[in-house]
């Protein structure tokens, strides 16, 4: 592990993913190099009416086609983004038996409507600003917006955690992680050195799953497999969707959430449906790994699509019975996301690269994200 003078801070990291689920909060203690996991974490789903607002401010968003703050809908979703956002951390403190003073700073990364890099931006709601002066508590946002404008993806931005994870620890490199949330990513770790790290977005995860199973039933996502492990996989579905330009491109390169059409799982049944979309996804993932130098023979997965036996089990069959989670090294792969962006607002304190040219494609490692102050 890198040396770092830089003094040690308590950080809380907030996620709130494409799946659109809920919001996590983790705390961490971070010098920006090194990292330490830190009291419990905390979750607060979604309820069912704040979800369809959001999906509801996705279309918007969609109809808007780029970054806008002329449209009132979405203003008053960021609001409720913002409040949710600030509800959470004020519950993960008493969680904690902490007071906001305690707390050197938030990593807050808002809520994803539209992303589009090749335009140069990348569209997150939630108010920063608002947030640390309702907490009293410095407030780092915005975490995309100079990779995007600097000739980046703005995505993935959680490898330079993964590596400060497994930076130390022994195990055998190179080292995969599967991020399986709302859009799948791969962060490959060849070495100890910054370096040494590629990654980028594969393919859907769990959006398109979560999508379908809240479309036809009470469920709000594919628990325990119950759906797509008694579904038959429609190979041809599959061969169709995977004859995309995306997966010719070369990474580094990101998805927007809802970049791919599936319109034709509509013609399912709601088995076969969750089947074919979790088949899908696999089969992006198995696209990906032959874009790394190296083959990767320890796999980790984090994500909601940890906890689904039929994303394991596919996940085993295509990348070779080598794929464990990463609780099983003692890690909380729930809340992944949450520590990173804790550790993220760490580095940009210490005016830390979080985004590099193997990772997101900007040219030059860069730091980024908006220092709001109380």
């Amino acid at each position: 592990m890198p040396k770092t003078n830089n003094k040690q801070k308590l950080a809380i990291g907030l996620m709130s993913g494409t799946s659109l689920d809920g919001i996590d909060a983790a705390l961490i203690k971070s010098d920006g190099v090194s990292v330490e996991r830190f009291g419990i974490a905390f979750n607060r789903p979604y309820r069912k009416h704040e979800y369809v607002i959001l999906k509801n401010t996705l279309r918007e968003a969609r109809r808007e086609g780029q970054p806008t703050n002329k449209n009132t809908y979405i203003n008053k979703t960021t609001m409720m983004i913002t409040d949710l956002h600030i509800e959470v951390v004020r519950n993960l403190l008493i969680q904690n038996d902490l007071l906001p003073i305690d707390i050197d700073v938030i990593g807050f990364h808002g809520q994803t409507l539209l992303h589009g890099p090749d335009e140069g931006w990348s569209w997150q709601i939630g108010d920063g600003n608002r947030m640390s002066k309702e907490l009293g508590i410095l407030v780092v946002s915005d975490f995309r917006q100079y990779d995007v404008s600097h000739g980046g993806q703005g995505a993935p931005l959680v490898p330079v955690y993964h590596k400060s994870l497994f930076s130390g620890s022994g195990l055998e490199y190179p080292i995969g992680l599967i991020n399986f949330g709302g859009v799948a990513n791969l962060t490959w770790i060849g070495s100890d050195d910054t370096n040494d790290l590629i990654a980028f977005d594969t393919g859907p995860a769990n959006a398109l799953l979560d999508d379908w199973v809240r479309k036809n039933t009470d469920y709000i996502y594919d628990k325990d497999g119950i759906f797509s492990q008694r579904g038959t996989i429609h190979h041809k579905l599959i061969e169709k969707w995977m004859d995309n330009d995306y997966f010719k491109q070369p990474p580094p390169k990101s998805l927007d959430r809802d970049y791919f059409n599936v319109d034709e799982v509509n013609s399912l049944s709601l088995e076969d449906g969750a089947a074919t979309l979790v088949a899908f996804s696999v089969a992006c993932l198995k696209e990906a790994i032959s874009m790394y130098p190296k083959k990767v023979n320890n796999w980790y997965v984090s994500g909601g699509g940890a906890h689904n036996p039929t994303i394991m089990t596919m996940l085993n069959e295509v990348l070779g019975n080598n794929v464990k989670t990463l609780n099983t090294i003692g890690l909380d792969g729930d809340y992944i996301e949450a520590e990173a962006f804790g550790h993220l607002a760490v580095r940009r304190l210490y005016d830390l690269p979080i985004t590099f040219p193997r990772t997101t494609g900007i040219s030059l490692p860069s730091t980024g994200g908006v220092i709001n102050k109380p």
